[in-house]
């Protein structure tokens, strides 16, 4: 598919910035992510990753991950990115941080088979288990995003999807949307449990592995990291590895001391359907509300 006007103006200019610290690179080795990220972009190249913000509030988030970040280091059994490579300052529109990509290969699902399987669902448990243990105080004393700020994204989440739907659902499809935000936003049980540090945006991508397939090697994709529900992790693992693989994990994440109760079990499933409304208004804002892609997203979530 032929690149958009929108990535090539980026990508030149992604190049234009980082050619400062980095002489020898080209425009022709970047290669963007648009879709992952949110606020913020991913540039690659080479083995090297690079984050810039498409907003202030992408420039605030990726201040907070680079500041959490070392923290994590030590304390997470998996290597993690160090974005200790950054601009010189200047207003957030020209800030971005680099960092060396670990190595590892993409855990896709069809790499998982009997050998290794219950051997991956110790590591990844024993990952999240470690990740959602990290402090929340020292989190937001790093300037990570408070719980109450989760909260209220869902809220935002809820006008704008139902905004961009009203136009293409049927009555009853309609009826159902806001009746389920509706019960969703009023269900204090949501805004009531111990939040945690998440990842928030796991994908098979982002989780490495060594050569030979037997352990988790490196975590990537740090970009959504914030304080929130440990739900949202495990929707995503649930989504990228199917529900077989991914309850198991939960099941184990609990017998190490993490809470995996009844409650859990049932926000994971909320947050599931939450992703499908999130993916429709990504799609509407990164490619238009008649494209092919919103089209996709609203057929998954029926």
């Amino acid at each position: 598919m032929p690149e958009s006007a929108v990535a090539s103006d980026l990508r030149s200019r992604y190049a234009f910035a980082l050619q400062g610290r980095f002489p020898e690179l080209s425009i022709e080795q970047l290669s963007l992510d648009l879709e992952s990220g949110g606020d913020i972009v991913v540039v690659e190249w080479n083995g090297w990753q690079a984050l810039f913000p498409r907003s202030e509030a992408g420039a605030e988030q990726l201040a907070a991950m680079a500041a959490v970040m070392p923290h994590l280091r030590g304390f997470l059994s998996p290597a993690i990115p160090l974005w200790d490579v950054s601009s010189d300052g200047g207003d957030w529109s020209r800030s971005w941080r680099a960092a060396r990509r670990p190595e590892g290969r993409p855990l896709h699902p069809e790499l998982i088979v009997d050998p290794n399987r219950e051997r991956l669902v110790r590591e990844l448990a024993g990952f999240f288990h470690e990740l959602h243990c990290f402090s929340v105080e020292r989190a937001r004393s790093l300037g990570a995003a408070s719980f109450r700020s989760w909260r209220d994204e869902h809220e935002t989440l809820a006008r704008r999807a139902q905004s961009l739907l009203r136009p293409v659902l049927s009555w009853s499809e309609m009826t159902w949307t806001r009746h389920w935000w509706s019960r969703f936003l009023d269900d204090e049980s949501l805004w009531k449990h111990e939040p945690a540090l998440v990842h928030g945006s796991i994908a098979a991508d982002c989780l490495l592995v060594d050569p030979l397939v037997r352990e988790l090697a490196a975590v990537t994709g740090w970009q959504r990291m914030r304080v929130a529900d440990p739900a949202v992790d495990f929707a995503a693992l649930v989504d990228a590895y199917g529900a077989d693989l991914g309850w198991r994990i939960v099941e184990h994440y609990g017998s190490l001391g993490s809470t995996a109760d009844a409650s859990l079990f049932r926000r994971i499933r909320l947050q599931q359907t939450a992703r499908r409304f999130r993916a429709v208004v990504a799609a509407a804002d990164r490619d238009g509300v008649e494209s092919e892609a919103m089209t996709e997203a609203i057929n998954r979530l029926r």
